[in-house]
């Protein structure tokens, strides 16, 4: 199955519109959305991974492919570029 990963943090005022976004589209599209806190310790380890300096960060395929706050067109755009079946 398909998933999207949001890297976020509890200080974050922007990240929940974010995950709001994704799940609201992985109920429609059939996905899985993961949020990781970068405070912990996996999220230290993906931020490393994935030189993560900004959150929001969505990743698709271990790639960082949107910083900030997404929209629904945006979303959309970048599922059908990573092969989701939308």
């Amino acid at each position: 199955m398909s998933e999207v990963t949001v890297a976020t943090s509890q200080w974050c005022r922007t990240c929940p519109a974010t995950i709001r976004q994704w799940k609201a589209l992985s109920a429609q599209y059939g996905f899985t959305v993961r949020e990781v806190d970068v405070g912990t310790l996996e999220g230290r380890e993906l931020a490393v991974k994935l030189y993560i300096r900004s959150v929001p960060s969505t990743i698709i395929n271990d790639q960082v492919v949107h910083v900030g706050v997404i929209d629904r067109a945006t979303a959309l755009d970048l599922l059908k570029t990573h092969g989701f079946a939308v």
